[in-house]
C-alpha cells in the first residue's frame, strides 16, 4: 500500500508540475511541511501500522525509515531541492558517492532586439548595457530561487538583426559587447554561486565571427566555450566550430552545449553524449527539426531520450523547458522573462529497458552496442543523396537574402499584408509575388506563397516586368557639364493666379489643394493613405496668404502612438523629367524628422511605396529622391536644413556594408524655417540613355534656386554619407546615371511625414517633443517648372 500511495503522490505531482516548478511557487519549506503532514497522517493510521508492525515496539523505527524513504522519493521527484532536503537534518539519506540534487533554470527572456537602424557603435553599446541590466535581474531572480545553474538563449544580447545590417562594423561592437556580457553576468552569477550559460557572436582578431556559447563557473569565471558547428547556409559567412567539447564538473557532471541549428543534426548531441555529457545546455532561437512546432517539440524530447541526457532549452519569448533523460518535459517557462526551474540528479534518472534489458543507466548497454565501423557514411562530405538534390543557392546569395530578410524583409511583408487587409487584392498579389522573388527560400517566400495560394494566385516568383514607354515627349538633349538648366523665371503657376485651374494644364500630372472631400475621400483620390487610427491627418484653416484656398492638410506624428503618416500617388503617366512643388509649414516647436517628401520611379510601378532601406538599387528596378530636413547630428537647429536623400544604383555604400540614402546638400545650408510657409520645388531628370550620366537634380526655395546637381558640379569628397556641393575647389561630380534601363521612369509622388525617436537620438536630443506637426498645401507635379503661387 505504501508503494501504491507513493506512486499516487508522484502521479498527483506530475499532474500539477507547472505549479511547483515556476519561480513564483510556494516555498520549499511549505511544500515539505505539507508533504510531511500528509505522510504523518498516513504512516500513523491504524491500517498502515497493522500492515507493517510485526510487534508493538516497531512503530517509531519504522516511521523513521519510511519517513526517510518518502523524503528521498520527494527529492527525486523534484518536490524539494537539495538545499531544502539538507534543511531536514537528514544528511545521512545521501548514500556514500551519491551527489545531491541540482536546481537548474532555463531563462525565457522577452525580445530585446537592438534595432538594425542604429548606426553609431556607442549607441549600440549603450543599448547593450540597458539589455544587460534587464538580464541581470533575471539572474538575480534565479539566484533567489536557489538555482545552481541558469541558461540564457542564443543571441543573448539581441544583436543578431543589427549584425545583419552592419557586417563591416562588427569589430567596433562585438568585442566590447561580449566583454560587457561576460563581466556583468559573471559578477551577477558569482553573487549567487551559480553556473551560467550565455550565447552571442564573437569576433576573432582576424575578423572571423563565431556563434559562441559561454560556460561560466560558480565564481563567474569562464570555464569554457563552444563554437557552433552546424550552420544553415545563410550563416556560412561565420566560422564553424570543429568539435563538441564536454566540460567536467563535480556537481553538474559532464556539461555540453549546442546552439540552435546544431540540434537538427542528431549526430551533434550524440557526440556530446559519447563524450560524457550528462547535461546539454541548448541556447536557441528555433527548433530541433524542420516542420511544425509539434514536430520540433517531439524532436527535442527524442534527442534527450536517445542520448540519455538532461536537455536544458533556453529560447527567447517562448519554448524554454527542461527535459529528462527519459524524454519527459519536467517543466516549461510560462511567459516573457520567466524561468523554467527543475531539481534534477545529473547522475541519475537514466533507468529503463525492455523485457530483456533493464539498466539503471541505459548508457551502460546501448552505447556499448553501437557499431561505429558501419557509420562511415556519416563523415562523408559528399554522400550519394546530394546527387539527387542539386544546390539552388550560393552561400553569397543566401547570406545577402537572409540579411535583408532580417532587416527590411518583415517591413516589406507587412506592407504587402496591409494591401490584402485593405481589399487591394491585385496589388497584394503583385506584392507577394515580388516578395517571393526577392526573399526566396526564407519564411517570407513561404508565407507569401501561402497568401497567394489562399488568393488562388500561386505562381512561381517572376522577374519584374518592364513599364510602358514614355509618351510624354519631354526630356531634351543633355547639357554641358555643370551648366545650370535654363528654366524660365516664371513657371506654370504664373499663368494661373492663386493656382486656380492649374490642374487642367496639360503639363500638370497631379495637383492637390485639399479643398474638397473628407480625409477618407482624400485617401481614395491619392490611392494610398497611412493615417493610423484616424489621428494623423486633419484639415486645417491655416493657409498661405497667396493661396486661393481655405484649407491645408495637417499631419501630426505622436511618438508612442504612431510615426506620422503619408499620402502616396502613382502618376497618371511615367515621365523622364518631373518638377514637384509643394508648400510646407513646420510647427513652432518642430523636432527632427526621420523621412519626408519623396519622388522617384519603380519598375514595375506600384500603387504603394516600396521598401528598400539600406539596399542599393540594381539600376533597372528603382531610384528615389527624398526632399528632407537634415539635422547633421545636431549641428542644425530642428527640423534641420534641406537636403536630398537619394537611392540609385551608383550610390556609395556605408561603412557598415549597407547602402543608406546618400545625402546631397548645397554649398551653404538651407535651414528650414519654423512656423512659416515655404515654397519647395524639386526637379528630377533621368539620364537620357542607359550609358549616359546626364541625370540632374535641382531645388528651389521660395522661387530661388538653392541647389543644382549635374555632371561636372563641384562637390566635396563622396562617401556613403553623400556629399556637399562646394563653391570653390572640390571634385567634379560624375553625374547621375539614375537607371540602366530606359523603361524605368519617374512614376510616383509620396507626401510623407515620418518621425521616430531615433531621429532625435541621431541629433543628440534626449526626450524629443512627442507631438510633431506639419502642414502641406498646394501641391503640383508637372513636366515643367511650376514656381510659387502668383496672386
Amino acid at each position: 500500500m505504501l508503494r501504491d500511495r507513493l506512486q499516487q503522490h508522484q502521479t498527483d505531482r506530475r499532474g500539477d508540475r507547472g505549479d511547483v516548478s515556476a519561480v513564483g511557487r510556494s516555498s520549499g519549506r511549505e511544500r515539505r511541511d505539507r508533504a510531511g503532514d500528509l505522510f504523518a497522517q498516513r504512516i500513523n493510521s491504524p491500517e498502515m501500522l497493522m500492515k507493517f508492525r510485526p510487534n508493538n515496539n516497531v512503530k517509531a523505527p519504522l516511521a523513521r525509515c519510511l519517513s526517510r524513504l518518502l523524503s528521498v522519493s520527494l527529492c527525486v521527484c523534484g518536490v524539494v531541492s537539495a538545499a531544502e532536503f539538507a534543511e531536514t537534518g537528514s544528511a545521512g539519506l545521501t548514500s556514500p558517492g551519491r551527489k545531491p540534487m541540482i536546481r537548474i533554470g532555463a531563462a525565457q527572456p522577452r525580445s530585446r532586439l537592438i534595432g538594425y537602424r542604429l548606426a553609431n557603435p556607442a549607441e549600440v553599446l549603450a543599448q547593450v548595457d540597458r539589455s544587460l541590466g534587464d538580464l541581470e535581474q533575471i539572474v538575480h531572480k534565479a539566484g533567489e530561487a536557489k538555482c545552481d545553474a541558469l541558461a540564457f538563449p542564443e543571441d543573448t544580447l539581441g544583436l543578431g538583426t543589427w549584425e545583419a545590417a552592419h557586417k563591416t562594423a562588427l569589430n567596433e561592437v562585438l568585442p566590447g559587447a561580449v566583454k560587457r556580457m561576460l563581466d556583468r553576468l559573471g559578477r551577477a552569477v558569482a553573487s549567487h554561486r551559480m553556473y551560467l550559460v550565455c550565447c552571442n557572436d564573437m569576433i576573432e582578431p582576424d575578423g572571423s565571427v563565431h556563434n559562441t556559447a559561454f560556460f561560466l563557473g560558480r565564481d563567474g569565471k569562464e570555464v569554457g566555450r563552444y563554437f557552433k558547428v552546424n550552420m544553415a547556409i545563410h550563416e556560412l559567412d561565420r566560422k564553424r566550430g570543429d568539435s563538441f567539447p564536454v566540460f567536467k564538473t563535480a556537481d553538474l557532471g559532464g556539461v555540453g552545449m549546442l546552439i540552435c541549428y546544431d540540434m537538427v543534426f542528431p549526430e551533434a548531441p550524440r557526440c556530446l553524449a559519447l563524450g560524457g555529457a550528462d547535461i546539454i545546455f541548448y541556447p536557441t532561437l528555433g527548433g530541433a527539426a524542420i516542420g511544425d512546432d509539434d514536430i520540433s517539440r517531439a524532436a527535442i524530447r527524442t534527442r534527450a531520450v536517445e542520448n540519455f541526457v538532461y536537455l536544458v532549452v533556453s529560447q527567447r519569448g517562448g519554448g524554454s523547458m527542461i527535459i529528462s533523460p527519459q524524454g519527459k518535459i519536467l517543466v516549461e517557462a510560462k511567459g516573457p522573462d520567466d524561468i523554467a526551474i527543475a531539481d534534477i540528479d545529473p547522475f541519475g534518472g537514466r533507468d529503463g529497458g525492455d523485457a530483456m534489458n533493464h539498466q539503471t543507466d541505459m548508457r551502460a548497454r546501448l552505447f556499448r552496442e553501437r557499431s561505429p565501423a558501419a557509420f562511415g557514411i556519416l563523415t562523408d562530405p559528399n554522400p550519394p543523396v546530394l546527387a539527387k538534390v542539386p544546390e539552388t543557392m550560393t552561400v553569397a546569395e543566401a547570406v545577402e537574402i537572409s540579411s535583408r530578410a532580417l532587416t527590411v524583409g518583415e517591413e516589406r511583408f507587412k506592407e504587402a499584408d496591409a494591401l490584402l487587409r485593405q481589399g487591394k487584392t491585385n496589388d497584394a498579389i503583385a506584392a507577394f509575388e515580388k516578395l517571393r522573388g526577392e526573399f526566396r527560400q526564407t519564411w517570407i517566400d513561404r508565407v507569401s506563397q501561402e497568401r497567394l495560394t489562399h488568393l488562388g494566385s500561386a505562381r512561381a516568383p517572376r522577374a519584374a516586368s518592364g513599364a510602358s514607354p514614355d509618351a510624354s515627349g519631354f526630356g531634351g538633349a543633355p547639357k554641358p557639364a555643370g551648366e545650370a538648366p535654363a528654366f524660365p523665371i516664371r513657371g506654370i503657376a504664373a499663368q494661373y493666379p492663386g493656382d486656380a485651374g492649374i490642374e487642367r494644364d496639360p503639363r500638370v500630372l497631379f495637383a492637390e489643394n485639399f479643398e474638397s472631400g473628407s480625409i477618407e475621400e482624400l485617401g481614395k483620390r491619392w490611392g494610398e493613405i497611412s493615417n493610423k487610427d484616424g489621428k494623423v491627418m486633419a484639415f486645417s484653416s491655416d493657409v498661405l496668404h497667396a493661396s486661393a484656398g481655405k484649407r491645408s492638410l495637417q499631419m501630426t506624428a505622436t511618438l508612442g502612438e504612431n510615426t506620422g503618416g503619408h499620402l502616396y500617388t502613382r502618376l497618371p503617366r511615367e515621365v523622364d523629367k518631373v518638377f514637384a512643388r509643394f508648400y510646407v509649414k513646420f510647427a513652432a516647436d518642430a523636432a527632427y524628422i526621420h523621412h519626408f517628401v519623396t519622388l522617384g520611379g519603380y519598375n514595375p510601378p506600384t500603387a504603394w511605396p516600396q521598401g528598400g532601406a539600406g539596399e542599393r538599387p540594381r539600376g533597372d528596378d528603382r531610384f528615389t529622391v527624398g526632399i528632407e530636413p537634415y539635422g547633421n547630428y545636431g549641428h542644425y537647429a530642428a527640423p534641420g536644413a534641406w537636403n536630398f536623400y537619394t537611392y540609385w544604383h551608383e550610390m556609395k555604400g556605408s561603412a557598415d556594408g549597407k547602402y543608406w540614402g546618400n545625402s546631397l546638400t548645397p554649398a551653404q545650408p538651407a535651414l528650414v524655417p519654423r512656423d512659416h510657409w515655404q515654397c519647395v520645388e524639386v526637379m528630377l531628370q533621368c539620364n537620357s540613355a542607359p550609358d549616359k550620366s546626364d541625370g540632374e537634380l535641382a531645388l528651389w526655395l521660395d522661387g530661388k534656386q538653392a541647389m543644382h546637381i549635374g555632371a561636372g558640379a563641384r562637390r566635396s569628397h563622396w562617401t556613403g554619407m553623400g556629399f556637399s556641393l562646394v563653391e570653390e575647389g572640390g571634385e567634379p561630380f560624375e553625374g547621375f546615371r539614375w537607371r540602366t534601363n530606359d523603361q524605368l521612369k519617374i512614376n510616383f509622388f509620396w507626401l510623407l511625414h515620418y518621425v521616430t525617436e531615433l531621429a532625435g537620438r541621431q541629433n543628440h536630443v534626449a526626450g524629443s517633443n512627442p507631438i510633431n506637426r506639419v502642414w502641406f498645401d498646394d501641391i503640383v507635379v508637372s513636366t515643367e517648372y511650376v514656381g510659387p503661387i502668383q496672386k
